[in-house]
């Protein structure tokens, strides 16, 4: 990235009736780049969060990178079809390019999710807006 990109990422976690996207911004200025994220959950009732700005640097050697996931991802992408939703795509805004990896079914959908979910904590370890509520406890009392 040169002084003044923009690069846009856009991860579908949608599944079933599972409706769900992330877009990470990625911005660089003087020399150092910054994040800022948004999440969104839209089934059953809407969430959304927008997280502050911070600097990324997380090195592209560490095995949590985007640039590592992205060298995962192009080593095991599935083809484009008619009826599937890109699982991630990255859009070059100042060059107008764009890049889409896709899933075979739910499975290899999980596993490169699995996957990005490392490396969302190794950003954001203390965000929870994906973790899933816990149960209620029993009622013995009935």
């Amino acid at each position: 990235m040169e002084n003044g990109d923009t690069l846009e990422i856009k991860v579908n976690h949608s599944a079933c009736l599972f409706l769900s996207h992330e877009i990470y911004t990625f911005v660089k200025q003087k020399d150092t780049v910054f994040l800022q994220t948004y999440s969104e959950i839209s089934s059953f009732e809407k969430r959304e969060q927008t997280l502050p700005k911070k600097v990324y640097n997380i090195k592209n050697k560490s095995h949590l990178s985007f640039e590592n996931y992205f060298k995962y991802l192009t080593k095991e992408n599935k083809p484009e079809t008619e009826t599937k939703s890109p699982l991630v795509v990255i859009y070059y805004k100042n060059k107008a390019q764009s890049k889409s990896f896709y899933d075979d079914g739910l499975k290899d959908k999980f596993e490169k999710l699995d996957r990005f979910g490392l490396l969302r904590q190794e950003i954001y370890p203390h965000d929870l807006f994906f973790k899933a509520p816990e149960p209620p406890p029993p009622d013995f009392t009935q």
